[in-house]
């Protein structure tokens, strides 16, 4: 079996990922295919390699790494006051899903070859517990959804914090990032109505891909592994989850 991980994004270097590589089985060799915003972490992509292959166990290979700037941002037409980008309000979660849509297509267009599965991964998750990659099932659906309790639209409850495809499936994945701001609206026409603090709104990123699949009939499946997220604390780039301890970033170590 032969595994590709893309990971973009923020640079949240966690000891869960050290964690996951040890936890992920059954290859030879993964390739690692990475981009990144452009942060304090590293601003060239040299710099980033150094840094990155710092803490790859021996059976992963970074193929490319790219260091970018954060892609701008469109709202989708609307007749909503909605203010600039602000922690929490419906500017800044709509900015902030596009960039982790965007990211995630930009890592995976920097595949080379073919590869019998393809794993979304993220510098601040791991895996449960171990997991064998040729035991995964996708006769049911070339793309699978921890089997973590998940959120979103009723008929798509997933979560997406691990994702873990054919490379065909995970190219349909990718190509959402090409229709989210059409999906917004069409997933919820009341979307920047108000701010959203309650955490009711249901243009959230795995309603979205909710809404995305059920659009093309894409079927839903889980795998047979549990995603963690933060498990020894949260990266200095964590937006969210301001309760847990901030630990150190491993490839400054």
């Amino acid at each position: 079996m032969r595994p590709a991980l893309i990971i973009s994004g923020l640079p949240r270097f966690l000891p869960d990922f050290v964690d996951f590589m040890h936890k992920l089985k059954g290859f030879d060799v993964a390739d690692l295919y990475v981009c990144l915003w452009r942060t304090d972490w590293a601003s060239t992509d040299e710099e980033a390699r150094v840094k990155m292959e710092k803490i790859l166990l021996p059976n992963y290979r970074l193929v490319k790494i790219k260091i970018v700037d954060e892609p701008p941002y469109e709202l989708p037409p609307h007749d909503f006051n909605l203010a600039p980008p602000q922690p929490e309000n419906t500017t800044w979660w709509y900015k902030r899903q596009l960039a982790q849509v965007t990211g995630n297509t930009l890592a995976f267009d920097l595949i080379e070859g073919d590869y019998d599965v393809v794993i979304k991964a993220r510098l601040d998750v791991t895996l449960a517990d171990e997991l064998d990659i040729n035991t995964l099932d996708f006769s049911k659906s070339p793309l699978l959804f921890p089997a973590n309790t998940g959120t979103g639209f009723d008929y798509c409850r997933i979560s997406d914090i691990l994702i873990i495809g054919t490379q065909q499936g995970m190219r349909f994945y990718c190509n959402l990032s090409k229709e989210f701001r059409e999906l917004v609206p069409q997933a919820d026409p009341t979307w920047g109505d108000s701010d959203i603090v309650d955490g009711t709104w249901t243009w959230g990123t795995e309603h979205i891909i909710g809404f995305y699949m059920k659009k093309y009939s894409f079927p839903v499946a889980y795998g047979n592994f549990h995603a963690r997220l933060n498990s020894f604390g949260r990266s200095k780039y964590t937006d969210r989850h301001y309760h847990h301890r901030v630990v150190v970033d491993p490839t400054e170590i």
